[in-house]
């Protein structure tokens, strides 16, 4: 009697690491949860300098940046496209089934021209306005009174110091509008930047930097309904993509962040607040407008 219980005794001291056994088992097996591995083809340099820009736009827009993106290039491409697309399906709906194609040829032809007219003011919106820009937001933060920070950033991919590409397509021959950003802007000697970037420039030649992501940043600070200019300022940062991918194309999104964010990028040119300072949590919807 004296055994059996003292087997019962010791299988209940037992049961309950049995029972948490595949439990623990299972926490020590199962990988620690991360966030999805950013992974491109490093031959493909759009694709590393999509992954760059993508990666860029989700950690502005996140809540610890908590910028408001704007939206308003990409509605302004969409509705000049559909326009376009609307107009070809209409006339080649008219010409095709209302009636024949020799009595509507006329009208095919207004069509016609109508369609390329919006195709020209797209990729003239894209030349001219939206330039190679990525992001733009803004956010609203709260010192000695109520201010709007915004920012803007514009990106640029080279595989030589003479060959690049952007995130828009432009057509020939409106792509000979585009500036051609083979260089660094060379801001007035009064300009913060003006020694990083004849830095940026020294070192366009240097055949070991490429392929090269360059990053323009442009911020300001304003109160006032944007009446009153706190601050203003233009970084162009630079950085080989062989530092931000390692060679399986995976992004190294810590170094990319600290490089923007950190006091290279945006915490160079955000001014100090004062203590009392922080983010606006509630903002009306007319300054939230996309």
């Amino acid at each position: 009697m004296a055994k059996k219980s003292a087997s019962k005794a010791k299988q209940a001291d037992q049961s309950p690491m049995s029972d948490n056994a595949p439990a623990l088992a299972a926490s020590i097996t199962a990988p620690p949860a991360r966030e999805p591995v950013i992974r491109v083809n490093t031959a493909n340099l759009t694709e590393l300098k999509n992954a760059v820009d993508d990666h860029l736009k989700l950690v502005l827009s996140s809540p610890e940046q908590a910028f408001k993106r704007s939206y308003v290039h990409d509605d302004v491409r969409l509705a000049i496209g559909w326009t376009a697309v609307g107009v070809a399906v209409a006339t080649g709906y008219y010409s095709y089934i209302v009636d024949d194609f020799h009595r509507t040829k006329h009208w095919v032809a207004v069509g016609v021209v109508v369609y390329l007219a919006l195709n020209t003011i797209l990729a003239l919106y894209v030349a001219l306005v939206e330039k190679s820009t990525i992001y733009e937001g803004k956010r609203r933060t709260i010192a000695s009174r109520i201010s709007t920070e915004r920012i803007s950033l514009s990106s640029v991919a080279y595989s030589s110091p003479t060959h690049y590409t952007t995130s828009s397509w432009v057509p020939f021959p409106l792509s000979l509008l585009l500036p051609s950003p083979t260089s660094a802007p060379k801001p007035s000697s009064a300009s913060p930047t003006s020694d990083s970037s004849s830095s940026l420039s020294q070192r366009d030649d240097d055949p070991a930097r490429y392929p090269l992501y360059r990053l323009t940043l442009a911020y300001s600070h304003s109160s006032n309904a944007n009446k009153s200019l706190l601050a203003s300022d233009t970084l162009v940062l630079e950085k080989p993509f062989g530092e931000m991918f390692d060679e399986e194309g995976r992004l190294a999104v810590r170094i990319v962040e600290d490089w923007v964010l950190g006091t290279e990028g945006l915490g160079k040119v955000v001014r100090e607040k004062k203590p009392s300072s922080g983010l606006l949590s509630g903002t009306t919807s007319g300054d939230e407008g996309r």
